[in-house]
């Protein structure tokens, strides 16, 4: 079966986020944009998790009329990079909430918690919980995993070939990404980082997965390519058409054109 998703959101819980990301909104606005499944996000937030584990579950899935939540959540690691990370159960949750507890200030302050780790040491927290993890907005200035690393692999150490996705964002599509020779096997995903649940916000960008079934397994195959289920469609902006489709300094936040950027690495390459 055809399953649209939105992989990516933030609840009431996070910083800058409207109010209305309840649940009940959340299901209502996801079913008007055919999204079958979408994320809960910040499911390290305590009082998120005990507002979603009131829902009805169903193969690790929690339902509300016609919409299935799968857990998730994004971090933010010591060099300001975020991770997407989606998460089979509230056991596995609280297993990784524990595994972060101690690097982070506080868990229940934002539902994006900032933890002073580095991807390699969040990437063993999250899969030793049965965890699937990737960078989340890859392509973002400031927090994409491109502005400060050069590479995935450089990026997770030798946890990179267990990371099965990389979140294109605003600022990419999969024609961009599909130009990376290191990420030819990886899943594309398209999600909407939406703060607010409203029609321009919420499933602005999603994608449409052929999967098995409803539950956290067929998610899992459909992202990993297995049992012949996959990924069929990434729905996201035409990416220059984004605030962050420019190269842009991660200390001052000057925006630099790609003229500019050329200019300058070429000026650094002769002096070196």
């Amino acid at each position: 079966m055809k399953v649209n998703l939105d992989l990516h959101i933030h609840s009431k819980y996070s910083a800058a986020t409207s109010k209305k990301m309840d649940l009940a909104t959340i299901a209502k606005e996801a079913a008007k944009k055919g999204i079958r499944i979408v994320a809960t996000g910040d499911c390290l937030h305590p009082r998120w998790m005990e507002e979603v584990k009131e829902l009805p579950e169903r193969d690790g899935l929690f339902w509300l009329g016609e919409t299935a939540f799968v857990l998730t959540c994004e971090v933010e690691d010591s060099s300001r990079v975020h991770h997407l990370i989606i998460v089979p159960d509230p056991t596995k949750a609280s297993e990784m909430a524990k595994g972060f507890g101690g690097r982070a200030t506080s868990l229940d302050a934002d539902g994006r918690p900032t933890l002073r780790m580095t991807p390699p040491e969040i990437a063993d927290i999250a899969l030793e919980a049965d965890c699937l993890i990737g960078p989340a907005h890859a392509f973002t200035p400031w927090t994409g995993m491109y502005a400060h690393h050069p590479s995935l692999a450089e990026c997770y150490k030798d946890r990179a070939d267990q990371i099965p996705y990389v979140e294109l964002g605003l600022s990419a599509d999969s024609d961009y990404a599909d130009r990376i020779s290191e990420l030819e096997r990886r899943t594309f995903l398209s999600n909407s980082d939406a703060h607010s649940p409203w029609p321009n916000k919420l499933g602005r960008e999603f994608n449409q997965m052929e999967m098995k079934d409803l539950s956290f397994e067929g998610l899992r195959d459909a992202i990993l390519r297995q049992d012949g289920c996959h990924p069929s469609l990434n729905v996201g902006f035409y990416p220059d058409e984004g605030k962050y489709n420019r190269t842009a300094c991660t200390r001052c936040y000057r925006f630099y054109s790609h003229e500019e950027m050329r200019e300058r690495r070429e000026g650094a390459n002769a002096v070196v």
